[in-house]
């Protein structure tokens, strides 16, 4: 997955992303939303909102990306913040983007497997993943490794895709186009992740249903990164110096998916109840 954003770290650079939220996100278009970086800081607000973060918190950022999100949380609570990802180049520049934020003292950025992290048991009050646990083959060990993590009284929220199964036969064939595409191994359904939950041991689910609010991004997606850059990785094909469109296949693939209702766009929230 690190090689995946090692690849394509200069797309959401270039098309997503500016220097001021350094989000990668979909972003949350709430009634009144200006622009993306507005969606992109709506949606950091609605996943803290779900963690009820307090200043005392030590935070995990399972998937940081280049720290968006871990730096924005820095700066509106003075919370630490843990990011972690498995690409290098992420943790370079997320290390630098700190460092120019001046939060240094309050995030860290390590390479280390969300699924297998060697932290100690109970290391931390509250965990977070936004459109980064899609990425975890199996989602039932990231579940119970952040159980684990979790001290007593502690919450776990993810942000993340989620299909509506069954599918139809087109449905199948856009999400699988979406995943190849990302270099997702696999998009569980609500029901799936819910259950797997609870088995763990996690309780007082609860599920946002985000999907309306993604629709500006998708459609951006769709037709600024879907069209245009496919058009930009033509000509980077030829001067070799990348290969594979699978990307923005997946970005074509996504709109429909989200469009047609084979696919939701969820915040999860669930705590490890005290005294489990």
């Amino acid at each position: 997955m690190g090689k995946h954003y090692d690849r394509n770290q200069i797309f959401y650079n270039l098309f997503w992303m500016n220097r001021k939220n350094l989000g990668m996100h979909y972003g949350f278009w709430e009634k009144g939303t200006k622009g993306l970086h507005q969606a992109i800081i709506n949606e950091n607000e609605a996943v803290a909102t779900a963690l009820e973060i307090r200043q005392s918190d030590k935070i995990l950022d399972a998937g940081c990306g280049v720290g968006g999100t871990s730096i924005w949380l820095a700066e509106q609570y003075g919370a630490r913040v843990t990011g972690i990802t498995l690409s290098q180049k992420q943790l370079e520049i997320a290390k630098k983007n700190a460092q120019k934020r001046k939060v240094s003292h309050l995030v860290n950025f390590e390479i280390r497997d969300f699924c297998n992290t060697n932290f100690s048991n109970e290391s931390f009050d509250k965990i977070f993943g936004i459109e980064s646990t899609c990425y975890a083959q199996d989602k039932e060990k990231f579940l119970r490794e952040s159980y684990r993590l979790l001290k007593p009284g502690g919450k776990l929220t993810m942000a993340d895709f989620y299909i509506n199964k069954p599918l139809s036969k087109r449905g199948e064939r856009l999400v699988s186009d979406f995943c190849q595409g990302w270099e997702i191994p696999n998009l569980p359904s609500l029901d799936e992740i819910k259950q797997q939950m609870q088995k763990i041991g996690f309780q007082n689910v609860e599920i946002l249903d985000k999907t309306k609010e993604i629709e500006p991004s998708s459609r951006r997606m769709f037709f600024v990164m879907g069209r245009l850059v496919r058009s930009g990785l033509k000509l980077l094909e030829f001067l070799r110096l990348h290969k594979g469109r699978g990307g923005t296949k997946a970005t074509v693939s996504q709109y429909y998916m989200f469009r047609e209702g084979f696919a939701t766009y969820n915040i999860i929230s669930a705590q490890k109840i005290i005294g489990d």
